[in-house]
This record gives C-alpha cells, structure tokens and sequence, in this order.
C-alpha cells in the first residue's frame, strides 16, 4: 500500500501540533517541494524553530527521521511534488451508498476538528468586528467566489452596506478605493491564495480596516495582514475538498453577527420580507 503523502500526515496532526510545529506545518503545506530541496537546518531557520524542533515534527509525522522523508521526497514516493497535488491512494470503486456515507463521515470530522480547533475568543472578536463595520467586504477569489457570494447573500439581509470584491464588471481597485478604518474585510483563502488575496488583505490593513481570514491551514506568508484568523479542515475523501466547515462558518458568523447588531437586522429582515410581499415573489430577471 502506498505511503501516505507529507501533507496528509501533516493535517492528520494539524490540531495536536504545538505553536512551533504548526510553523513548520505551514510552510511544508504552502511548499510541498521544500524538504527535498533543503536541508534540515535551512529548513528550520525559515520556519523560525529550532533544529531539534524539526527533528521531533517529523518523528510525530512518523518518519523515523528527517533524512528518510528527505529520501522519499526525492525519489517521488511523496505525494505532493513541484505544487502539484498528486493523490497516494488509487481512488477505491464503491457503491454510491458507501462512498455517500464516507463523505458524510469526512465532512462531519471537518465541521468537528475545524470547531475544536477555533479559540472562542477570536471568533468572539471576529462577530464584534463585523457587527460594529459600517462597512463589510466580503473577498473571494477563484475557488473562493461562490463561498463570498453566499457570504453576502447572508449578511446583506441583516446589515445594509455588504461589499464584495470581485464583482463582474467592475475594476477592483476603484471598488476599494471607497475602504475606510471604520469597515471589517471577511478574507476568503480555502485552498489557491491568489495575490490579489494577498494585496487585498494588506492594503486593508494599511487603511486601519479590519481583516477575518477565514482559510484552510495552509495559509503560511499571508496570515499576517489578519487582525482575526479562522482555520477551517477542508479534507476531502477523494478529489474535491471540502468546504462543508467553511460554509457551517460562514452560517454561524451570519447568524452571530444578526444577533449581535440586535433590533436593527430584526427590523430590516421584515422590512425585506415586506418588500417580498409587496412584490409577489417577483425574480430579479422580471425585470
């Protein structure tokens, strides 16, 4: 049976790992191909730990040194190699209620590993911040669009001024251009961070607006231009990952934030309600 891949044992521990292991977890998930390039100790001075902090991630990781998963490495046995995500395992032909119920079974671990894993006084801090932005944007590229769009659809019944980046059409930078130090920026970076991600978020920062990352965990490099960090498990059973903890995330942060702001979204929740009404369940495209 093949050997599990670097990046698989990595996020099988990913909750366990202490603060100095997850830096170097981060870094081999951003760059699969490093540890084959680089020795031990290159390695562990751009992570920012010490040597014998390495030598124990990869005893935890179960490899009997860093020597040997260098060797694997090289001769191709690891999975993830030059960026490119190549599966370990052949994908097993099962009956499609068997393969229902593993992916039941893998998003229902997501949604626990991910809540286990968020500190509560971040997520405390996440809904303040939204609750108090005069503004929110709401970022998403790629991969990320359908998350932010449905991130939007869910915040614009409860406050009124909702901002998504990209919106077809429309040159971002003039769209941000209109950012203030009074809004709050909901960053999307689940799988591919593209820099336009990266720009974004920093220049956000720079404009004393507030920044929720809400990624997977390998978001080493970018994290830095995030006043709040939310990591979610996207593990997937087999070619897709999953976003079943992002959008459970997402959901809760809607609600929270609804909650939070009080008589206001209650008040504009009916007032949408009546304009749905009045209309008669009349479709955009009517129009």
């Amino acid at each position: 049976m093949t050997e599990a891949s670097l990046s698989e044992r990595i996020l099988e521990i990913f909750d366990d790992l202490t603060r100095n292991e997850r830096h170097l977890a981060d870094l081999f998930l951003e760059q699969p191909d490093i540890i084959a390039l680089n020795t031990a100790a290159h390695i562990s001075e751009l992570a920012g730990v010490s040597k014998a902090t390495t030598a124990r991630f990869f005893k935890r990781l179960g490899y009997p040194s860093f020597r040997t998963a260098q060797h694997l490495a090289r001769s191709g046995d690891l999975a993830d190699q030059g960026g490119k995500r190549v599966f370990s395992r052949p994908l097993e032909k099962k009956s499609g209620r068997s393969e229902l119920a593993d992916h039941l079974a893998n998003d229902v671990q997501n949604l626990v590993k991910s809540i286990e894993a968020i500190r509560s006084d971040e997520l405390n801090n996440a809904v303040m911040q939204l609750a108090r932005a005069e503004k929110i944007w709401v970022v998403g590229f790629g991969e990320n669009y359908p998350l932010a769009h449905f991130a939007r659809s869910q915040l614009i019944k409860v406050k009124p001024d909702i901002r998504m980046i990209p919106i077809g059409g429309f040159s971002v930078p003039e769209e941000f251009a209109s950012i203030e130090e009074t809004d709050a920026v909901i960053a999307l970076g689940i799988g591919r961070k593209t820099p336009s991600l990266r720009s974004i978020m920093r220049s956000a920062l720079v404009s004393g607006a507030n920044v929720i990352y809400l990624t997977d965990q390998t978001s080493a490099g970018i994290a830095e231009s995030a006043a709040v960090i939310l990591r979610c498990r996207t593990q997937g059973v087999s070619l897709f990952d999953s976003v079943a903890a992002p959008v459970s995330l997402l959901t809760y942060l809607c609600v929270a934030v609804a909650s939070r702001v009080g008589q206001k979204s209650i008040e504009r929740m009916r007032y949408i309600e009546s304009i749905h009404d009045e209309w008669g369940g009349s479709l955009a495209g009517d129009f």
